[in-house]
């Protein structure tokens, strides 16, 4: 027997707002080009508006009904725009620099802008907004930056949308992106009419806050009380797609070695039929309420972008996803525990994100029984027998977006995800059919379609786990101090500190101290240092004499230091090449050395093994090692071109 015309809760390409992405929220602020003190800049300088090819609304929908997919709000228009080939730089009086690109779709309801090879150093800011000033989104800054190197800055109402980078002196030339796709909101049916953009929230009818049905009670209603754990473990998905973009619930999953590997388990159908950009999807934490009542005001969420896959199946309609970049502590997680007992549930409950809204609950105070029947889902997709548990809700309901939340049994473990059911309207008869663990255990029988594999890495082979808190990892400090070989402090250094994990960025203050906090032991890490800007700091004739008088043998250079500020073409030896570029750089016919940076650093302690040939095999600007306990690397920086040691270590 088949259930007919049940709810397939797809939830791809449903818009939503307030995105916030990376593993901590956006900065807030406003973008420099808004600020009074460059308003005459700007107003010197009027934003050219780049149309974009125009979208063939026929063939987009006609591709909608072949792929079955009728609600896709947005077609992708690839493209390629970087700071060097579009928009407009404008060189702020102190030696600060903007970017800006102001893009138009015709007809768009909203556009969304994605980036690759996006990398934001430490001082600059990215920011997203309308040109009417109404809509923003940002700042981003490197905390923000992604260990796949793609990016998006989220939803703005509208068929125009600005992208603003705003680049401090001291990091000119380092950040990079790649705005590769634009995607167009197209299908009025789904946005309201008369909209009003300073609320943005107006823009959806359909999707995001606000916008479930109203008997859903909120996760910190009583049904949700006696669940604080569960509740920790719930979050909501935003998936990316070649297609679009759109919601699913998911659950933060505890594996046999307790060792806070962050698994989400969700469902199978919520990518289906598409192309998923897995380091795209966005999983946001503490999506709720603070009670009972629906807030007025949108709340905070804490998010974590990027995922890898691991697991799926479809007969059992689930997928398991492992995040990218590790939970921050602050986040509160919890990691829920498991059930895949083949058996009936009693009083099961679900937390979940209908449309995309705040966390909201749902169950019955009836037993989930296993289903006997096939289900026929609709676009030829049918799974077998005895594959679902089938729940008659008595409180909540379920709606697009809900698809993947895990189905709690009375101990408060995971026996299962949601697929979906019929009669999901307040008031009428709710069935929920759910993908049962039980099965989905050995699944297909290898690693990437069951969840035995990565949920008992240990090989126990437990029927049941209980849920654990999120595991305190051991965290350090690696510091130092980055000096001239005069011992004077050096500002504004770029250090990058990355594992295998993520990758992190900071900038020496002013007496060039750094440091980088909270960091896991036990993991290889690689610091990389570098200073590229002001290359003629320092730089002068008398430099010149100095050099010329060595390589005639008039008085020859003292200390290895003084060998690497003269090397300026970096062949290891000083000769009349570099001579020539610093005369270059000294005339201002060239901004900079073309094959070495304004300075190179070496550890402090680094022993230069061959005092009589100092320039060979050094190890420039970078060291790497395996934290276990807080560390100290200290650097010489040696400003090239600079013999004397006259630069200015602050500039």
């Amino acid at each position: 027997m088949n259930i007919r015309k049940p709810i397939l809760l797809l939830a791809i390409a449903f818009f939503i707002n307030n995105i916030q992405l990376g593993a901590q929220p956006s900065e807030g602020g406003q973008p420099r080009s808004w600020l009074p003190e460059w308003k005459q800049v700007i107003e010197r300088s009027p934003l050219p508006v780049v149309a974009l090819p125009a979208l063939d609304l026929d063939a987009v929908k006609a591709e909608d009904e072949r792929n079955g997919m009728p609600n896709r709000f947005a077609a992708p228009i690839p493209l390629s725009y970087t700071p060097e080939n579009a928009g407009q730089w404008l060189e702020l009086p102190n030696g600060d620099r903007i970017w800006r690109l102001q893009l138009l779709s015709r007809s768009a309801l909203a556009l969304a802008f994605m980036y690759d090879n996006f990398y934001l150093p430490p001082g600059a800011r990215l920011f997203m907004y309308s040109p009417d000033h109404l809509q923003i989104k940002g700042a981003y800054s490197h905390k923000n930056n992604p260990k796949s190197g793609r990016f998006w800055t989220g939803l703005i109402y509208g068929e125009s949308a600005i992208v603003e980078y705003f680049e401090p002196a001291n990091v000119r030339g380092q950040g990079h992106f790649n705005l590769f796709r634009v995607d167009h909101a197209y299908d009025q049916n789904r946005l309201q009419e008369g909209l009003n953009p300073q609320n943005e929230a107006s823009v959806l009818d359909d999707f995001g806050f606000g916008t479930s049905f109203p008997c859903h009670p909120n996760a910190n209603c009583t049904q949700g009380s006696n669940w604080p754990d569960q509740k920790r473990a719930s979050c909501r998905i935003y998936l990316v797609v070649q297609e679009g973009m759109g919601y699913c619930s998911g659950t933060l999953l505890n594996n046999t070695a307790n060792d806070g590997t962050p698994y989400i388990l969700t469902a199978y159908h919520c990518q289906a039929g598409y192309t998923p950009l897995y380091d795209l999807y966005r999983f946001d934490f503490n999506y709720q309420s603070a009670n009972c009542t629906n807030p007025a005001a949108e709340p905070a969420y804490n998010s974590v972008l990027g995922s890898l896959f691991r697991a799926e199946r479809q007969p059992n309609d689930f997928e398991l996803l492992e995040l990218s970049s590790p939970i921050p502590p602050s986040y509160n997680v919890f990691y829920s525990g498991w059930n895949r007992a083949d058996m009936a549930a009693a009083t099961p409950f679900m937390f979940h994100h209908p449309r995309g809204d705040i966390k909201k609950i749902g169950g019955s105070t009836q037993n989930a029984t296993i289903y006997n029947s096939g289900i026929a889902w609709g676009g030829g997709v049918t799974t077998p027998a005895l594959h679902h548990f089938r729940l008659i809700m008595t409180y909540g309901s379920f709606e697009p977006g809900s698809s993947g939340a895990g189905l709690f049994d009375n101990n408060g473990r995971i026996i299962g995800q949601l697929h979906g059911g019929t009669g999901t309207t307040c008031g009428t008869t709710i069935t929920a059919y759910f993908g049962r663990m039980a099965l989905a255990w050995e699944g297909g029988g290898t690693s990437a379609t069951r969840l035995k594999d990565w949920l008992d890495p240990v090989n126990q082979a437990p029927m049941t786990l209980n849920g654990i808190e999120q595991p305190v990892i051991s965290e350090t400090i690696v510091q130092g101090l980055v000096q001239t070989p005069a011992g004077d402090g050096i500002a504004g250094v770029t250090l990058s500190l990355a594992s295998a994990n993520d990758t992190l960025s900071t900038i020496t203050d002013a007496g060039g101290q750094y440091s980088f906090t909270n960091l896991p032991t036990g993991i290889s890490y690689t610091l990389s240092i570098r200073k590229t800007d002001n290359a003629k700091n320092g730089v002068s004739t008398q430099d010149i004499i100095i050099i010329r008088k060595h390589i005639l043998g008039v008085d020859t250079l003292d200390n290895p230091h003084q060998h690497i500020a003269a090397d300026v073409n970096a062949s290891a030896s000083v000769t009349t090449n570099d001579l020539i570029q610093i005369q270059k750089v000294v005339l201002s016919v060239i901004p900079a050395f073309e094959l070495v940076d304004s300075w190179r650093f070496l550890p402090i302690n680094f022993d230069f093994p061959n005092p009589s040939a100092p320039l060979a095999n050094l190890p420039f600007g970078q060291t790497t090692f395996t934290l276990t306990e807080e560390k100290i690397i200290d650097w010489v920086g040696v400003k090239s071109g600079d013999p004397n040691g006259s630069a200015d270590p602050g500039l």
